[in-house]
């Protein structure tokens, strides 16, 4: 005969075969004490609360806020596990790149596929190489600027070689993304401009900047770390800059 014939559930069984085991076994919870931080037992005492209980209900409290801290930090770990392999990818890519044209073909599809890039512009110091292989209309634009020209706007980014991130004021905007702003379709929310240099040490020659926009505002924000991006802007200096005529 079965347990309904009887009358009895089996979550009524189960929870006899639980009970049953705690009597015979009184010391689980003392071998088991992980248990405690996620077991509730109501308190029968009409609203007072006793110490022990709220002194379990602060562990229960911190525990679970160290495992949202593990998440998140399990979370970074792999969120740097995919940006290390793409910038492998990227490296490896723009080392085997023959030519400057092949470079900035390399650089955008990188950067919009790897790193969700909306808009790039590339603004040289200087006399802008003819690339008849180069796309203009493509994500990269390439433009040739006076250094002088782009000091009012990045003359601390071109002093230190700080990345710039987040909004850019009108004037910053106007310098690199001028293009962008007449297409409703392409209006840049944020962005990050890098320096271009052809060499590390202590005072690197800058040959130019590199504007990464994203229609999302929020995408970038000053809240960034740089090291990132200034390792980036590193090597993305000195991949072009082998392509580009001594200065």
């Amino acid at each position: 005969m079965s347990t309904r014939q009887h009358g009895i559930s089996t979550d009524t069984l189960q929870d006899h075969s639980v009970v049953d085991y705690l009597r015979n076994h009184p010391d689980f919870f003392t071998t088991h004490t992980g248990l405690l931080a996620d077991i509730h037992v109501p308190h029968q005492s009409h609203g007072a609360v006793s110490l022990i209980e709220r002194q379990v209900t602060v562990l229960r409290e911190q525990n679970q806020d160290i495992k949202r801290q593990l998440q998140a930090l399990v979370q970074v770990a792999r969120d740097n596990d995919r940006l290390n392999q793409r910038v492998q990818h990227l490296t490896l890519a723009l080392l085997e790149a023959p030519d400057l044209a092949t470079t900035l073909r390399v650089l955008a599809n990188s950067l919009h596929e790897d790193f969700r890039a909306d808009a790039l512009v590339m603004c040289l110091f200087g006399k802008t190489p003819r690339l008849p292989d180069h796309d203009e209309s493509g994500l990269l634009r390439l433009r040739s600027l006076p250094a002088e020209q782009l000091d009012t706007s990045f003359g601390s980014l071109l002093a230190t070689g700080k990345p710039l991130c987040g909004h850019l004021r009108r004037g910053q905007f106007d310098a690199l993304f001028e293009d962008q702003q007449h297409d409703p379709a392409g209006q840049i929310g944020s962005a990050v401009v890098l320096a271009l240099n052809t060499s590390g040490g202590k005072t690197p020659a800058r040959y130019g900047l590199l504007g990464i926009g994203s229609r999302d505002g929020k995408r970038y924000h000053a809240g960034m770390g740089t090291l990132f991006l200034s390792y980036l802007g590193d090597l993305i200096g000195r991949a072009v800059a082998r392509h580009l005529p001594p200065r």
